[in-house]
């Protein structure tokens, strides 16, 4: 077996364990695996391994490691592997929605107005109804992006009312970079509270459903706090 089939197995072990910890059930929370520390290679040995979601951070990445490509010795990830859905969980520039609709079946990062407004208009060219998540500003770091959490009302009214086109389906968010899982624990009990008031107006609550948060370091803590889905990089791919 290789070491990212171990970690895998490894991964998918504690989480339930976590699951079970906190008192939920298991099967209620999904394992993305972050594929940035990866080539194709990797990610076929992921999916083989039993992962169905493939995050990519920047779109050119998962281009180049997902789709088709020149040489035609690489086949598209969704007709290679028809089970599996891709993510886009790093920042999206309006300019980049072309290439991202292509590869992407879901973008966790959505944060503002004209990306929503980007996305539905090539989606109505295209017919296509895409699963979202609104990507929420838990810190004050410079470095994360996200919606601010006093301007999330009007963006989520925004595109419930003028993005037709786009499928919200919950929120992501980062807690800020601690060895220490603890310290983004009340981050993430802020984003479980944000979550569900906002389900209690959304258009239909049960579409509104994910809450992605925790990574490998602090996933643990991000179940306890209700993820639904969490985003594991590192710890797929570390030698044991």
């Amino acid at each position: 077996m290789s070491s990212i089939a171990e970690n895998v197995k490894r991964v998918m072990k504690e989480v339930e364990r976590a699951a079970v910890d906190a008192g939920r059930d298991p099967s209620d929370i999904k394992i993305l695996a972050a594929a940035k520390y990866t080539d194709r290679n990797g990610v076929e040995e992921l999916i083989k391994a039993g992962i169905t979601l493939i995050g990519e951070n920047r779109v050119q990445d998962a281009k180049v490691k997902l789709s088709e490509y020149h040489s035609n010795t690489q086949a598209d990830i969704h007709t290679a592997f028809p089970e599996v859905k891709v993510h886009l969980i790093g920042h999206l520039q309006t300019n980049k929605v072309n290439h991202a609709l292509k590869i992407c079946d879901l973008v966790e990062t959505v944060d503002r107005k004209p990306l929503a407004d980007a996305l539905e208009k090539r989606l109505v060219d295209d017919d296509r109804i895409l699963p979202i998540l609104v990507e929420v500003k838990l810190t004050g770091e410079s470095s994360k992006t996200g919606c601010r959490k006093d301007e999330l009302p009007h963006l989520m009214k925004h595109i419930w009312t003028n993005c037709p086109h786009l499928s919200v389906q919950g929120f992501m968010g980062m807690g800020p970079w601690d060895l220490d899982p603890e310290v983004a624990r009340p981050f993430y009990r802020e984003l479980k509270i944000i979550f569900k008031s906002c389900r209690e107006t959304a258009p239909d609550p049960e579409i509104f459903r994910i809450i992605s948060m925790g990574m490998s370091r602090d996933f643990h803590v991000a179940i306890q706090e209700g993820a639904t889905l969490v985003r594991i990089g590192r710890a797929l791919f570390k030698e044991t």
